[in-house]
């Protein structure tokens, strides 16, 4: 009898420690769970903050962007209107390379504006076509060869194009400094 209850006692001591030793696992195994789920809610708590902050910086380029956008589609009543427009009649003609260049000018407004002293920038043969609107919405020059096969588009709605990532990297490092 008292070696069955010896029996009985150990097993019964065992069996306590079976089940301590499975508690703490199971307690061990819940504190890793518990900690890799607080580090897993702080991650996405850090990458919707970091989303946030991307999208109002987006938001901010993008908005001095228009604004730059508005600045160049009103060019035509600035001093510096001729300047710059005998540049990028410079520029698409001799991107063209070609003779008897078609050369059309679209600006909101140019068509009150005096042109003659664009017969300077234009080649020998090359043919100057005022436009009645804006090329492109922001306003440009658009070089062709006569028969219209080869064209460079020098209006500032391609230039923004030509070097868009160049364009917002440097607004974003000036702005935010990164």
């Amino acid at each position: 009898m008292r070696e069955a209850e010896e029996k009985a006692a150990k097993t019964v001591e065992s069996a306590k420690e079976q089940a301590r030793r499975d508690a703490e696992a199971s307690l061990a195994k819940a504190r890793l769970d518990a900690g890799a789920l607080r580090r897993s809610v702080l991650s996405s708590k850090i990458r919707a903050n970091r989303l946030r902050l991307l999208e109002e910086k987006n938001r901010i380029v993008r908005s001095i962007v228009s604004a730059a956008e508005e600045k160049l589609s009103s060019i035509a009543e600035t001093p510096e209107f001729m300047d710059t427009l005998k540049r990028m009649v410079g520029e698409a003609v001799d991107a063209l390379d070609a003779d008897q260049a078609i050369v059309r000018v679209g600006f909101d407004g140019v068509k009150n504006k005096n042109l003659s002293s664009m017969g300077l920038v234009l080649t020998k043969g090359a043919k100057l076509v005022v436009e009645d609107g804006a090329i492109d919405g922001l306003g440009g020059v658009v070089a062709s060869d006569p028969q219209g096969k080869v064209v460079y588009n020098n209006s500032f709605r391609a230039r923004m194009d030509r070097m868009d990532s160049q364009l917002l990297s440097l607004i974003s490092s000036t702005i935010f400094g990164e």
